[in-house]
């Protein structure tokens, strides 16, 4: 038998060095690092004022995604799946949120008014709402 002690015919130490380029392997391409958003809309690391996401099915067939940050006084809109947020503010809370071209007013009902200068008014009924809790998010279905 040769210097190296062997299992199988391999040497130990070459087992080593192949087991820890496996587990860096494995753990550099998982599919969901902390702080990733489940659905894949948001990097919370990228976003971490976040506090909350409500997810809006509106009269008019589309869905909106609104991502609520820390202030509480501002408000992400895109429409899903792939469209580019718009940010809003409102000068204090319960008061209309505003931005670039849309506004925004939210009732404590789990529905939101969306008006823009060149179309009717578009009613949205929230579908699902999440907190941001540290990296993590709690939800709840249906309001």
């Amino acid at each position: 038998m040769g210097k190296w002690r062997t299992i199988r015919l391999l040497p130990l130490p070459l087992l080593f060095v192949g087991g820890a380029a496996a587990i860096a392997v494995l753990t550099a391409c998982s599919d969901q690092s902390v702080g990733d958003d489940p659905d894949g809309r948001h990097d919370r690391t990228s976003l971490p004022a976040l506090i909350g996401e409500q997810i809006y099915a509106c009269d008019d067939g589309s869905k909106y995604d609104a991502d609520f940050l820390a202030d509480g006084l501002t408000l992400d809109m895109a429409r899903i799946p792939a469209e580019k947020p718009v940010r809003l503010s409102a000068p204090a809370t319960g008061l209309t949120y505003v931005g670039h071209n849309l506004n925004v007013s939210i009732s404590g009902s789990g529905a939101l008014t969306m008006t823009r200068p060149d179309r009717k008014p578009v009613r949205c009924l929230r579908v699902r709402s999440e907190q941001a809790i540290g990296n993590s998010t709690k939800g709840n279905a249906g309001g």
